[in-house]
């Protein structure tokens, strides 16, 4: 579980709902059906019209991802992806069909290998594999950002409605100041939905992809030095980039990997 996503989201909601207790009015006076209507529904149909029904499933399915924690770690995959290259390196590629892969890209990088494909096809196939995930997962980011820019435009024509609403019984002054509270209703509803729901998990979810793109990628560049069959020791020292210069691991942190 994401804890960042989490808190993030207690707080924004405490944060507006202890706006609205301490303004001394009731919760349910900034509950209105017409506007939630015109928001929440309006902008839903707004969005299914931009994009595919597929798409748009897919995408609203994905967002769960943005309360999931990183199941990524570089660090454990450069351990791992060195100690493959050792043991190829010293056994063969048909060694590495020995082995029992936990993660679904590095057994398919491994298996190509095994199967014999040379480093211009593993780096061709990989890269391609890399780009069509990277395009999927930036769909939902797509679709929640539609999600953004339509709320609280729909927001704003919940609010012309009311006004004009409000403006057709100037005869009765009373009724004006519940009018223009409803009115702004709308406002409210669309800056909430897309500052405070869809464009922070839309840049979450953005972060995600980000940090996917950076694994497999590492994960390409291991599986063509391995096919190159060059040194474990130089496969180390090249993925080591992927780490902050403070947490790359020694020659003797290196020893322990492969004696492993």
């Amino acid at each position: 579980m994401d804890k960042g996503t989490i808190t993030g989201l207690l707080l924004v909601l405490v944060a507006i709902i202890g706006g609205i207790f301490s303004g001394g009015e009731s919760f349910f006076s900034y509950v209105n059906i017409s506007s939630i209507a015109i928001v929440f529904i309006g902008t839903l149909g707004a969005v299914m019209m931009s994009v595919r029904p597929k798409v748009f499933f897919d995408a609203i399915t994905n967002t769960i991802e943005a309360f999931k924690g990183a199941n990524t770690n570089i660090e454990d995959t450069i351990d791992t992806c060195v100690r493959l290259a050792d043991k190829s390196r010293k056994n063969g590629l048909l060694a590495l069909e020995e082995e029992d892969y936990h993660d679904a890209f590095v057994g398919k990088a491994m298996e190509m290998l095994v199967d014999g494909y040379d480093e211009e096809s593993v780096h061709g196939h990989l890269n391609k594999e890399i780009y069509l995930t990277r395009e999927r997962n930036q769909q939902t980011v797509k679709v929640l950002m539609t999600f953004s820019e339509f709320a609280p435009a729909m927001g704003m024509i919940g609010t012309l409605i009311g006004l004009v609403a409000m403006l057709q019984q100037m005869e009765d002054p009373s009724s004006i100041g519940a009018s223009m509270a409803v009115a702004l209703l709308t406002t409210l509803y669309g800056a909430f939905i897309a500052n405070c729901i869809t464009t922070p998990l839309a840049k979450k979810l953005n972060s995600r992809s980000n940090e996917i793109l950076l694994y497999q990628t590492l994960v390409k560049d291991a599986a063509v030095k391995i096919a190159k069959g060059e040194h474990p020791k130089a496969t180390f020292d090249f993925l080591q980039t992927y780490v902050e210069t403070h947490r790359r691991k020694s020659a003797e942190e290196l020893k322990q990997i492969l004696a492993q």
